[in-house]
């Protein structure tokens, strides 16, 4: 029965309907993000940042606010209303590892160093209109408009029917099947929640690891605990320290860990590097 039917027969029956909003977040509109996305010519908006945001059907980068969409998030502006802060001057797009960056160094990325990068950004102008970006735009507006998840209980964003006259108790009508929720494994703002932060410590690990390999004293575990005694972890991983301390566990590990192992002190003698930096190690730079 489709949506007219369904709503022409329950308003010749004797149910009562209470009707409560879906949701009452003001969605992104199509033509907003299309238009973002066509200007970001499927590329991180932060300069030098070539990282994707679609890659074949998977959206890997995020749709993010200059402006805080919610008051404690950074750089929210009270007079914004949320439409604005969901419209086209307030977006632009990055990658999850520099979305990560911006949004842990309040002082540094302003409203308005974020507007200039976003100007720069957009400044290589909109792609032409081929079958392959409209379906990408689609694809992110899918991402970042999903359907809501309406609960099973009466009240909590769903149509509730009273039946007839003697069963008082309100019967919810789920429009959308709902997904058990997962709790992730890292905070929102951890290095283990970010694929690119966390795959560069573990590789810069590994190597350590390498390095320290002729010492038996300095096996995988010796080291894994200098990390924690380092950075005071106790019973957490070092993928639990929070984005903004990112530089400084890379520091750690290559000043701490690397250089004064027997392959470190080697390479260091004949003046080559260390290691791949993050860029590099990134891009898949040797």
């Amino acid at each position: 029965m489709d949506q007219e039917k369904c709503s022409a027969s329950l308003a010749r029956s004797p149910f009562q309907i209470q009707s409560q909003p879906f949701n009452t977040e003001v969605p992104y509109t199509e033509r907003t993000i299309k238009r973002l996305f066509a200007g970001s010519h499927n590329e991180c908006a932060m300069p030098r940042c070539k990282s994707p945001i679609i890659i074949g059907e998977t959206v890997v980068g995020d749709v993010c606010h200059i402006g805080a969409r919610n008051k404690k998030g950074p750089r929210y502006n009270p007079d914004l209303t949320l439409k604005e802060r969901n419209d086209f001057p307030n977006l632009l797009v990055l990658c999850k590892t520099c979305h990560k960056i911006v949004d842990s160094n309040e002082k540094t990325y302003t409203v308005e160093l974020l507007g200039e990068i976003k100007t720069l950004h957009e400044s290589k102008g909109i792609r032409e209109w081929t079958g392959e970006l409209k379906a990408q735009a689609n694809l992110l507006l899918k991402h970042v408009n999903p359907k809501p998840r309406v609960s099973a209980v009466s009240g909590n964003k769903g149509v509730s029917v009273a039946v007839g006259r003697d069963n008082h108790a309100p019967i919810t009508v789920n429009h959308f099947a709902s997904e058990k929720a997962t709790k992730p494994k890292f905070p929102a703002n951890s290095i283990g929640a970010d694929a690119n932060f966390c795959g560069y410590i573990e590789y810069l690990v590994d190597l350590a690891n390498t390095y320290w390999k002729s010492i038996p004293a300095m096996s995988p575990g010796r080291l894994g605990k200098k990390i924690k005694t380092k950075f005071r972890l106790g019973k957490r991983t070092r993928n639990h320290l929070g984005v903004q301390r990112f530089p400084e566990l890379v520091d750690f590990l290559i000043h701490d860990l690397l250089a004064p192992s027997p392959a470190g002190k080697r390479h260091i003698r004949q003046g080559t590097k260390l290691c791949r930096t993050f860029e590099e190690w990134r891009d898949g730079k040797m």
